[in-house]
């Protein structure tokens, strides 16, 4: 192998740079007649397995003048307080005016002038940010960013190397500090005794930001309290004695919210479905909306419950997204769920079958060129289809439908104003779209003591990105008291306009009544055809789109798989003849699932075209999802397959699943590793997601979840009511019993969005009566103290979850590795008392000579895997101010991992400088120590890796079969497979 170090460098603590520490030679593949070393049967004892000795470097401790005054600390903008404990810290403000950038501390510490050093923080863990109740949703969620000599010390999003500390909506360990550690550069230290650091607070990040502006937020309140940092050379940091960390809690029952947050949920899904019956525009609902008013139709408990306006309803809005996507293509490809594109159509359609009747027959309705309800007949208190702006009406200004005044029909638009400045406007929406060419827009209006400028009608141009074109076009009524007058006016559409918005006004004291609106063109516009074939038109199309643009992300592939089935399940009603089969249906999910292997995008005529060669899975032998590496809240599925296995089995002509569910189960239970048991802010036991270890824009702590969560598409009953499985209930009869369901019914209360509007509905007309019907379970979460040690491994992703005793280890040694092998690991170590966090450096091997060299890049370490991302810089935009930051990982020079020969592009086709790359940052071999553990994980499917030796290590016992294994014993690991040494004595308590 090229560039095989010498014996006495491999020695050394892996404290390299990765293309130092890439493809070492004592970690090569044995040769066929190597001999395999055995394990000593040794009794684990704590003689036999010594603990290591640390001590810090430096400790400096800010609050204490003594201690800031020996590391010179300049504090920038920053007080001191009595937090956590009683205990001394700084806090970090705001700027005056607010900006990104809130104040710094800058100060010199201790390093070691050889191998790594590493800085830890001890951060208080009742400290986060109150205002919003839901994850990652929080308005003050500031963040800490590391610097070392002026150089920005990793990244401040997502890196490999990344932010001292994200604060999040929930307290990450209540009534205890917590440790998070990051390793400082090599180059940074090498031959120095001092380097000085600075710690500078900023406001939160959304990561999915478009533009700058959109990224990045102003810090406007005071930053967390920051307590110690110390500097250390071992990985695991160990606080001196003495110091105190809280108390390990004493978890209670949580009782609030009780009873009435379901209570909340249940009027909430009323007040939606009353909406979509009666007020709500059909031809403006999205998927989620229209769905939902299916769904009411099927449900004893909703206004809509078998009404045939509700059947016409959905039916009209079905036809008004037929209608946009004949006027626009990309409402295909811009779905209301990206990725789903016209599936939720299919479903419909399976679930209202045998109530539809003739009316797949008629023709499609909702002329383009119509404005909605022009008669103002739909609608309850308010007509359906009409709007009053937020800038649109003085406070004594009225509007309503009224059903004793008409022209003609059954009701009118009622507005009125009694102040001399009275105003209110009204406005159809959505939009009507309009042609070029002079067109007559008119209304007949009625009035009742109007003065001032009166009633009047106001025509709007947008063009197709909605910016307004033009100015007013006002037509006004007479004043004073008048019987019906109809008013109108002539206009040329403008050069940029595409879409024309009706404003109804009174300006003035008075009463005014609209009714039957002309609209702007209601001849020549093509005939439109039945809802049978335009429907057939929507669901192919959107089957053989998706088809052909089958995304290689775990739930991106998900999505997609339920689009193309729920397509292809209506096509099957409409007409059978043109579509697939069940089997080939179904493949899509058996790909997604990882049953069957990923085969990617097809060509026109339907072939696979394998980006990723015929081996790579979607979901990992262990049943995790891959992007690329573990993922925290977005491995959390659950909901997509619930939605894949409902696509299948409800409704219409419903198949049964039976292997789907199978694979649903095993991948809903090895969720169940990755649970971290703690207490709230109130000091009740609860289990939420482990993200520390996570690859994307994770938070800390992670959502609430025993089994399934609370998210857009979800709750936390769904994944035991659909499945049934006996552990899988009673973990979340476990969530009940620690009273945490109702916390999580906040989104479905206050969230008003459809999609959100849509689980709220399932769980009060579903899934609550359902779980409620079923047996008691015994099962509990594993990852609880008083459960059974447990060893689970990911060859597949990179990461571990070990139960060892009172101690819980997460890792991720394929860490956030986008373009080449970085020799970083990702550990959280949890005991009832405390918590670490950390990067780490980590040895590997196996790699090739080809390279990839870090940029001077701030916000990502990576360029977005999206073509449709050309628009953000690879490294994301620089975040706001006049200074100009640097990186202190540039240069560092990572080699890739080998890729297997079939796959021609492990970039699928994108070209970005830095491009996020499948398997190119995944080692074949990883060698991660963390204190009292040593990890070795082959990744690879070929090779056999010997273990080397391990003097400093010691004698460690294999938690997977409890044996001791000597330090001068080298095992050897079999493709896929880890080996998980601990030393020490099994703590039980």
């Amino acid at each position: 192998m090229a560039n095989t170090p010498r014996r006495r460098e491999v020695l050394k603590y892996a404290g390299t740079t990765g293309a130092a520490t890439a493809g070492l030679g004592w970690l090569t593949a044995p040769s066929a007649t190597a001999a395999p070393a055995s394990a000593a049967n040794v009794p684990a004892t704590s003689d036999t397995l010594p603990k290591t000795v640390h001590k810090p470097l430096d400790i400096v401790v800010f609050g204490n003048p003594a201690s800031e005054a020996a590391h010179n600390l300049a504090a920038a903008n920053s007080d001191t307080i009595s937090g956590g404990l009683g205990q001394r810290a700084r806090v970090l403000k705001p700027t005056e005016p607010a900006t990104y950038w809130g104040g710094t501390l800058k100060f010199d510490v201790e390093v070691s002038p050889t191998g790594t050093t590493y800085v830890t923080v001890r951060l208080w863990g009742d400290d986060y940010d109150s205002t919003s109740q839901q994850s990652a949703s929080g308005t003050n969620m500031w963040r800490l960013q590391l610097f070392c000599d002026g150089l920005q010390i990793g990244y401040q999003d997502e890196g490999a190397v990344d932010n001292l500390d994200i604060l999040d909506t929930s307290p990450r360990s209540p009534g205890r500090f917590f440790f998070h550690t990051l390793p400082l550069p090599e180059r940074m230290t090498a031959g120095k005794k001092k380097v000085t650091l600075e710690i500078r607070s900023m406001g939160r990040i959304w990561s999915y930001g478009q533009n700058a502006e959109q990224l990045y937020y102003k810090m406007t309140t005071p930053s967390r309290g920051i307590y110690r940092l110390y500097t250390h050379t071992e990985p695991y940091f160990v606080p001196p004695k003495g110091e105190a960390q809280g108390p390990a809690p004493v978890p209670t029952v949580r009782t609030s919210p009780g009873p009435e947050a379901l209570e909340a949920v249940r009027k909430r899904v009323a007040r939606d479905q009353q909406n979509y019956l009666t007020t709500a525009n059909p031809a403006g609902m999205d998927a989620f909306a229209f769905q939902s008013l299916a769904e009411g139709y099927l449900w004893s408990g909703s206004p809509a419950h078998q009404q045939d306006a509700a059947l016409d309803r959905v039916l009209r809005a079905v036809d008004g997204r037929y209608m946009a996507w004949k006027n626009d293509a990309s409402v295909l490809t811009g779905s209301d769920q990206q990725w789903q594109g016209f599936g939720r159509v299919g479903l419909v359609l399976a679930l209202l079958w045998p109530h539809l009747g003739e009316r797949l027959d008629q023709k499609v309705t909702g002329d383009p060129y119509e404005i909605t309800n022009p008669g103002f007949e739909e609608g309850g208190d308010t007509p359906m289809g009409w709007e009053v702006p937020g800038w649109g009406r003085t406070a004594d200004a009225t509007w309503s439908r009224d059903t004793t005044v008409s022209r003609s029909g059954a009701a009118s638009l009622k507005v009125a104003a009694t102040a001399a400045n009275g105003f209110i406007t009204v406005f159809s929406s959505p939009k009507a779209r309009i042609g070029k060419g002079t067109y007559t827009y008119g209304a007949w209006i009625r009035t009742d003591g109007a003065t001032g400028a009166g009633a009047h009608i106001d025509p709007l141009f947008f063009d197709a990105s909605g910016n307004l074109v033009g100015s007013d076009h006002r037509q006004y009524a007479a004043t004073g008291t008048h019987d019906w007058q109809y008013v109108s006016i002539d206009l040329e559409t403008p050069a940029d306009a595409t879409q024309v918005e009706m404003h109804l006004r009174l300006s003035g004291p008075g009463t005014a009544w609209f009714d039957d609106l002309v609209p702007p063109q209601s001849a020549g516009t093509a005939e439109q055809p039945t809802r049978r074939v335009a429907y057939t038109d929507m669901l192919k199309s959107s089957r053989d789109y998706w088809r052909q643009h089958f995304p290689h992300y775990t739930n991106q592939s998900q999505i997609c798989a339920i689009g193309i089935y729920q397509a292809n399940r209506g096509l099957r009603l409409l007409d059978p003849g043109l579509a697939l089969s069940e089997a080939k249906a179904r493949d899509y999910m058996y790909q997604s699932l990882g049953m069957k292997p990923y085969l990617g995008k097809e060509d026109k005529d339907g072939n696979p075209t394998k980006p990723l060669g015929e081996n790579y899975y979607q979901v990992t032998r262990a049943g995790l999802t891959r992007e690329l590496g573990y993922v925290g809240s977005y491995g959390e599925v659950i909901d997509w397959l619930v939605m894949m296995y409902e696509s299948v089995t409800r409704g219409h002509d419903g198949r049964e699943a039976p292997e789907l569910r199978k694979q649903m189960i095993s991948m809903t239970k090895a969720r169940g590793r990755f649970r971290v048991i703690d207490v709230d802010e109130t000091g009740a036991r609860v289990a939420r997601i482990e993200t520390v270890i996570g690859w994307r824009n994770e938070v800390y702590p992670g959502e609430i979840a025993y089994a399934s969560r609370t998210a857009w598409d979800s709750h936390p009953l769904m994944a035991a009511a659909v499945f049934k499985d006996p552990d899988i209930v009673g973990w979340t009869q476990e969530m009940v019993a620690d009273g945490q369901f109702h916390k999580q019914l906040d989104l479905l209360i206050n969230h008003t969005w459809t999609r959100v509007g849509l689980a709220a509905l399932r769980l009060v007309s579903r899934d609550f009566d359902a779980f409620e019907a079923l047996p008691n379970r015994p099962g509990r979460v594993p990852t609880d103290w008083d459960k059974p040690d447990f060893v689970f491994t990911d060859e597949e992703t990179g990461c571990i979850a070990v139960k060892n005793g009172r101690e819980l280890l997460f890792a991720s040694l394929y860490w956030r590795a986008r373009q080449g092998v970085n020799d970083y690991a990702r550990v959280h170590h949890l005991t009832p008392v405390d918590q670490r966090s950390a990067t780490v450096r980590q040895r590997s091997a196996g790699t090739t000579d080809e390279t990839f060299t870090a940029r001077d890049w701030i916000l990502w370490d990576y360029a977005i895997n999206d073509p449709g991302a050309g628009h953000i810089p690879p490294g994301g935009f620089p975040p706001p101010g006049d200074e100009t930051l640097h990186q202190s990982q540039e240069g560092d020079v990572y080699r890739l991992a080998p890729i297997p020969a079939d796959i021609p592009d492990p970039a699928l086709g994108v070209d970005f400088d830095g491009v996020e790359t499948m398997l190119v940052g995944r080692a074949p071999f990883y060698l991660c120590v963390y204190g009292d553990y040593l990890i070795a994980m082959n990744t690879s499917t070929d090779k056999t890796f010997t273990l080397p030796a391990r003097p400093d290590f010691g004698p460690a016992r294999d938690l997977a079969t409890g044996r001791t294994i000597g330090a001068g014993h080298r095992p050897r690991l079999s493709p896929r497979s880890t080996l998980v040494l601990h030393r020490g004595p099994h703590r039980t308590r």
